[in-house]
């Protein structure tokens, strides 16, 4: 049988070992000038005259009319949701089943304002990053804003029944 280690045992073992390290002139680990000289002030960016694009304000404006007509889609659906929820008995239960359908069903609906969403972020992301008219990127931002603000609405009420039909 072998003898325990002795609780010192690994201690000394490090200590040995770092007298093994190579010596040599390894760069310092303090900040570097350019990191000390870090400014928090924004950048001066040159404002460039840009003409408006009739045609990206059109594409905003029917993204956010997807984005409300899936509004109106989601609608009409939680209606039928809410009330299978509504009388969803035990898990497994046949009522319970037509509820999770009809939760199936009402996430379903809310595909369109999540498409729109989607492309109205990725046209916002597109337009930061090239010169883009003022009032244009306020009008595709806006869109955005309001498409985020009814997927949001969508996604607490669909949690909501959810989380009713769990409790049951």
């Amino acid at each position: 049988m072998r003898p325990l280690p002795s609780p010192l045992t690994a201690p000394l073992a490090t200590l040995l070992l770092a007298g093994c390290a190579a010596q040599g002139d390894f760069p310092s680990l303090l900040p570097r000038a350019v990191e000390r000289n870090v400014s928090t002030e924004e950048p001066v960016r040159e404002r460039v005259a840009v003409a408006s694009e009739p045609a990206l304000r059109a594409r905003a404006a029917e993204l956010l009319a997807l984005a409300r007509r899936g509004e109106s889609d989601f609608d009409a659906a939680y209606g039928r949701a809410s009330a299978a929820a509504a009388r969803a008995g035990a898990s497994g239960s046949e009522s319970w089943i037509l509820a999770q359908q009809a939760i199936s069903r009402l996430e379903a609906a809310r595909d369109e304002t999540t498409r729109a969403l989607g492309e109205l972020d990725a046209l916002v992301v597109a337009r930061a990053a090239q010169p883009t008219n003022a009032e244009d990127f306020a009008v595709i931002h806006a869109a955005a804003g309001e498409a985020r603000r009814i997927e949001q609405s969508q996604q607490v009420r669909l949690a909501q029944l959810r989380t009713r039909v769990r409790s049951g």
